[in-house]
C-alpha cells in the first residue's frame, strides 16, 4: 500500500479506478459506466451548514420515509474527481464518517484544483 504525506501530488490511479476499455484494470466500473468512460471517480465530503438550510429548506425534507420515521439531513457530498487533474494531500490518513454508523478507515483527505477538501479511498490514488 502506497503511504501518503501532507503536501504530496497525487493523481487517481487508472488501473484501480477504471475498466479495462478506459485504459484501466477493473473488469466492473467503481460507480457506473457514465463516470468510467468521463474519467470521473467520486469523492466524499460533508456538507456545509449552507447545504444542509437549503435541503431543509427543500421538497426532499420533507414528509415522512416508508418507514414512518422523519428524513434526516446527508451526511454526504459527492465531489467529481477526473482523471486528468492532480490533487494535494491535506492529511494522509484519514476516516470518513458518511453515515450514523462506525468510521470508515483507510481514506485520505485531498484538495481539488477549485480548493475544495474531499475524502479519496486510498488504494485509488497513485503519486503523480
Amino acid at each position: 500500500m502506497t503511504s501518503f504525506r501532507k503536501n504530496d501530488t497525487v493523481k487517481l490511479n487508472d488501473s484501480t479506478c477504471f475498466t479495462f476499455e478506459q485504459g484501466g484494470g477493473r473488469t466492473y466500473p467503481l460507480s457506473n459506466y457514465e463516470c468510467d468512460e468521463q474519467g470521473i471517480v467520486n469523492g466524499h465530503r460533508s456538507p456545509t451548514a449552507e447545504e444542509t438550510e437549503v435541503w431543509y429548506a427543500s421538497d426532499a425534507s420533507k414528509g415522512m420515509t416508508d418507514d414512518g420515521e422523519t428524513k434526516l439531513p446527508p451526511m454526504s457530498v459527492t465531489v467529481p474527481l477526473h482523471c486528468c487533474e492532480t490533487f494535494t494531500v491535506v492529511r494522509g490518513r484519514s476516516r470518513l464518517t458518511c453515515c450514523w454508523g462506525n468510521p470508515r478507515s483507510g481514506y485520505v483527505t485531498i484538495r481539488t484544483i477549485d480548493g475544495e477538501e474531499c475524502f479519496v479511498k486510498r488504494e485509488l490514488l497513485t503519486h503523480a
